[in-house]
Formats: C-alpha cells, sequence, structure tokens
C-alpha cells in the first residue's frame, strides 16, 4: 500500500480516497479549466481512484442556493444518488421534489439542474459513464473466495448473509 497524502491511497489492485464527514464537503473547490466556472462543494474523485471506466463526485449543495446553471452531456450517462437532504431536480421541462435514498438516472442530451430549497444542506453523489457502454455479468460475475483469510477476524467464519 502506498498512501499518496492523508486522503488518498492505493495498493494493489485498489484505490482510496477519504472525502471525510459529509459536513465537511463543502471545503471542496474546483476552478476552471476542470469546470466551467468556480465551484464549491463539488469533489470529482477518478483522478483519485483512477477509475478510467466512470466519472464519480461528492457534492455539498448548501441550503437555500441552487447550481448556478444548467448542463447535460455529450457522451455521458449520469446517476444522481441523495445521500441526505432534500431539494428539487429539474431534468428536462419535470421538476420533481428528492430526499434520502432518491436515484435519478439521465441520457446526456437531458438538461439538468439542482436546487436546495430547505433549511439543510443537501449531499449527493453522481456518477457519470459513458452513455453507449454496458455492463455484464452483474451479481453473476461476483466469486464467493471460501478460504481467503479475513484480517480482523480470529475464530471460525462466520456465515451470516451480508453485501458485497
Amino acid at each position: 500500500m502506498s498512501q499518496v497524502s492523508e486522503d488518498v491511497m492505493h495498493g494493489q489492485g485498489y484505490d482510496c480516497f477519504n472525502a471525510g464527514p459529509m459536513e465537511s464537503w463543502t471545503r471542496f473547490r474546483l476552478s476552471p479549466p476542470d469546470t466551467p466556472i468556480p465551484a464549491r462543494g463539488k469533489y470529482f474523485l477518478r483522478k483519485y481512484l483512477n477509475s478510467d471506466g466512470l466519472e464519480m463526485s461528492v457534492n455539498a449543495l448548501p441550503a437555500g442556493r441552487e447550481m448556478p446553471f444548467v448542463h447535460r452531456h455529450k457522451e455521458n450517462d449520469e446517476i444522481y444518488f441523495v445521500i441526505q437532504g432534500q431539494g428539487q431536480f429539474q431534468a428536462g421541462e419535470d421538476v420533481f421534489d428528492v430526499s434520502e435514498g432518491f436515484f435519478i438516472r439521465l441520457s446526456p442530451e437531458v438538461p439538468r439542474v439542482w436546487r436546495n430549497h430547505s433549511e439543510e444542506p443537501l449531499y449527493y453523489l453522481v456518477i457519470q459513464y459513458r452513455a453507449d457502454s454496458s455492463v455484464t455479468g452483474t451479481i453473476q460475475d461476483g466469486e464467493r473466495l471460501e478460504n481467503y483469510p479475513i484480517a480482523w477476524k480470529e475464530g471460525p467464519e462466520d456465515d451470516a448473509p451480508h453485501g458485497s
């Protein structure tokens, strides 16, 4: 494992980025040429996670604020996931309320914009990938490793169901 900084680690076959507590996400700042205009509360992760197949960002939209522009993409779908808070999202001409646990997938050509008309911050994750790509395998791609040691376990294997 190599520690690039306090927030970034790389190991054999993995990369990690620690964005910290959501409340601190407003510290992230982007400037041109990374974004068309300066942006606060948005942090792109692809360069830290060595993820050439997709872009991901963590976002914090303060209470009473909105994105300063409508945008769309040339080639990429986007998936938005609301982690905490509530607000409104416009997809094309449709406007709908969003809150914790809400997912949105958009084709490249759909105009989009956020607003947080609540009194609490809105935290969301964005995943962006080429629209003409496909994922194959899904759950069938996973492989259980029966005898691989789990570093923090000292006793018999726990057979309780868990996610992967």
